[in-house]
């Protein structure tokens, strides 16, 4: 698991910057960032990830988290607050915190999120393909220098209090694997795989991505003694649980649990 990728308006790009997306907008590619941000913390509202009295943590770090500007999360929270789904305090106790009101997520947000279940699903499929590849052969030649970087990622991921924390460790410990391999023809399209992939990601409870963290030591243990079976065996199946544990998955078991309703 990880975290999140930016929604703000890409700048000019190559024609086939797109290569692995519709060629139609659709989803959350029509939504606004600052509906993005607002949609993706009221989802983990919604879906319990969040609790009643959480604060979240400063609008700088979810920015950074979720590759926007601070401005943008501003205004999502600002917008939350409105609602009442958060509350916004100053002074020494200030920050962000949960309200305990159920989010009314507008439709357009939840829906376009559904849309996109397919694309998601595609996606996992993707990486974990290419990371089978790359954790192969990392396990072959990671040098001693990039598994200890690895390890580090690991301890940093572990020390993370939040997911905002968090997401920079994972995203680091991922990318380092990719180019410990020496696949470099895989690396852009890994990269791209990843950050279409962490646009998805809604924030999720600290405990839960410490317990992923620990596929990610498993990992490394593997490949420090250069174990390519075993470090692709946990790492297809770390990134193919995302089937479940990502927020489709989560809507789907909601939506099996209601008897189809």
């Amino acid at each position: 698991m990880s975290s999140l990728q930016s929604t703000d308006p890409p700048e000019a790009s190559t024609p086939d910057a797109h290569a692995l997306t519709e060629p139609e907008l659709s989803g959350i590619s029509r939504m606004s960032a600052v509906d993005t941000v607002r949609a993706r913390i009221a989802l983990a509202i919604d879906l319990d990830l969040m609790t009643v009295g959480e604060k979240l943590p400063p609008d700088a770090r979810i920015a950074a988290a979720l590759d926007v500007s601070e401005i943008t999360v501003r205004r999502a929270l600002e917008s939350m607050a409105a609602d009442g789904v958060v509350e916004r305090r100053r002074g020494r106790n200030g920050g962000t915190y949960v309200t305990g009101l159920r989010p009314s997520v507008p439709d357009s947000a939840v829906e376009a999120y559904r849309a996109d279940a397919a694309q998601v699903h595609r996606l996992i499929d993707l990486r974990t393909l290419l990371e089978c590849a790359l954790t192969h052969h990392a396990a072959v030649k990671a040098s001693a220098g990039e598994l200890a970087e690895l390890a580090q990622h690991v301890a940093d991921a572990a020390a993370a209090e939040n997911w905002t924390e968090y997401h920079r460790a994972d995203e680091r410990f991922h990318l380092g694997i990719a180019e410990a391999s020496g696949l470099t023809w895989a690396l852009e399209q890994y990269r791209e795989v990843l950050a279409e992939l962490y646009r998805y990601f809604i924030p999720y409870p600290i405990d839960v991505l410490h317990a992923a963290n620990e596929d990610h030591a498993r990992i490394v243990d593997a490949l420090s003694s250069h174990d390519p079976v075993m470090a692709v065996d946990v790492a297809r199946e770390h990134v193919r649980h995302l089937h479940s544990t990502m927020f489709v998955g989560q809507f789907e078991e909601r939506f099996r649990q209601d008897g189809g309703k």
